[in-house]
């Protein structure tokens, strides 16, 4: 092996290295919001799941359903689980509203989107 070579193998190790470094940093800075995200898209699965066999629900059935609702991602060990489900159930109402999942009835219950 001559110069050139070993230089262009040491050359392609360190931007492999640097690549994979950003990539990782990527992901570890937009955790936070990915967990916010999934752990939304869960409780949102249960409120859909519960409006299937039910016409209404109200914001402290909501609260109820996603009380003990957890998420994680499977690469890593950090893990986000509802808190308080009482304040976290108008974020989880305005949520699917925006996703179109369901609507905003009168009374200020809400109803599945048809």
């Amino acid at each position: 092996m001559n110069n050139w070579e070993i230089l262009a193998g040491i050359l392609a190790f360190a931007v492999v290295t640097a690549v994979l470094y950003v990539w990782g940093l990527k992901r570890s800075v937009t955790q936070a919001g990915d967990l916010e995200r999934i752990l939304l898209n869960k409780a949102a699965g249960n409120v859909v799941h519960y409006l299937k066999s039910h016409e209404r629900i109200t914001l402290e059935d909501m609260a109820r359903l996603c009380r003990d609702v957890k998420a994680g991602q499977f690469w890593s060990r950090r893990r986000i689980a509802v808190e308080n489900a009482g304040e976290f159930a108008p974020r989880l109402a305005q949520y699917m509203v925006e996703q179109l999942l369901i609507e905003r009835l009168p009374n200020g219950s809400y109803c599945r989107r048809k």
